[in-house]
């Protein structure tokens, strides 16, 4: 396997239009949002949005995350990325890009990733506590929010729906293991849905 040379980009911008085209594995940090550093690779970059598929912790590819590039403060090459490359090569992991996904907005992107999986991670930003995860299934798209039909962390689906106002969307993810194991323990819900709660009641 060829060494990684790492790039000289310049920016955020910079840096992960470089990581996209060069498929090398990156480290992303999000400061303002959350503490933890993302490892995985740009498949998908627009205007405002990038699309990043995700490397667990044993190596192996984890689903994906949308997220708002002005929420990017670190974009940068993995140190390790030659012994990553590798694991995952031995591993047989293969990286997979979604065909035609939309990155637009959270609109698009909501959409193209319930194409893709069953369920979607919400992630919204909470002023004291970071980002908050809501899993469900995409139920409608209203003018200024996606609208969610919930399950909870036992595989439990709630009766009504959510409504997770856009500028408060933090990032969203689909095609993890957990949520693939969420949805393989619940399947489709069953009941019908019953009316949806009031806005201010909204976030479970």
């Amino acid at each position: 396997m060829s060494t990684v040379v790492p790039f000289k980009a310049r920016g955020i911008r910079a840096a992960l239009r470089e990581g996209m085209e060069s498929r090398i594995p990156m480290r992303f940090q999000r400061e303002r949002i959350h503490p933890g550093v993302i490892h995985g690779f740009v498949i998908g970059l627009s205007r405002d949005f990038c699309l990043i598929a995700e490397i667990g912790d044993a190596l192996r590819f984890d689903g994906y995350l949308a997220v708002a590039i002005t929420d990017l403060s670190l974009v940068e090459s993995d140190p390790a990325a030659e012994f990553v490359l590798k694991a995952l090569a031995l591993r047989g992991e293969q990286l997979t890009v979604p065909e035609g996904f939309g990155l637009e907005d959270w609109v698009g992107i909501a959409r193209s990733a319930a194409a893709c999986a069953p369920l979607l991670s919400i992630n919204m930003v909470e002023d004291d506590e970071g980002e908050i995860s809501y899993v469900g299934q995409l139920a409608d798209v209203e003018a200024d929010a996606l609208v969610l039909r919930e399950i909870d962390p036992n595989a439990s689906w709630y009766p009504d729906t959510g409504a997770y106002e856009f500028e408060a969307i933090g990032s969203i993810g689909f095609g993890s293991g957990y949520l693939e194991a969420l949805w393989q323990v619940a399947g489709t819900p069953a009941d019908p849905l019953s009316p949806r709660a009031p806005a201010s009641d909204s976030l479970h």
